[in-house]
């Protein structure tokens, strides 16, 4: 049997940037679920709670669009907040239409994440120059601009 050189041979995938960015996201991701575990978050439920915070009124679909996700996968995210009573949804103008904002609750959770996220992003750019953890997000944002949903 033939021995598989540890680390193993990621063969034609070495040293290519898809390859690499999904081996950094897995070992983000991660990490990231670690840190919100104990406070009852998950990656996506901050993203949601982040970005309805950030944008008061937003309705749902525009919110599913900037996660990347349809309305489905968003519905029970929005559901959840809902429930912890950290966000609200309220009828728009047209009484068809709903915004989401997020509630006092939602604000004040938001303002206890940001040390964790801080610690979080402290850890995975440990092993990267100041420059570099400056630079990151900046080459990120030029593979996938702002707004750019998949």
């Amino acid at each position: 049997m033939n021995e598989i050189p540890d680390p193993a041979d990621f063969g034609p995938l070495a040293g290519t940037v898809s390859y690499g960015i999904k081996r950094a996201y897995l070992r983000v991701i991660r990490d990231l679920e670690a840190a919100l575990a104990p406070m009852g978050f998950t990656p996506p439920l901050l993203a949601a709670l982040s970005i309805v915070a950030a944008n008061p009124g937003i309705a749902p679909a525009r919110l599913a669009a900037a996660m990347g996700h349809g309305r489905s996968r968003a519905a029970p995210l929005l559901d959840h907040l809902q429930a912890e009573g950290l966000l609200e949804r309220l009828a728009g103008p047209d009484r068809r239409s709903i915004g989401l904002n997020a509630t006092a609750a939602g604000r004040a959770a938001l303002r206890r994440l940001k040390p964790v996220v801080a610690e979080h992003e402290a850890r995975i750019t440990a092993g990267l120059t100041e420059d570099e953890a400056g630079t990151l997000p900046i080459l990120l944002d030029r593979l996938a601009p702002e707004g750019w949903v998949g």
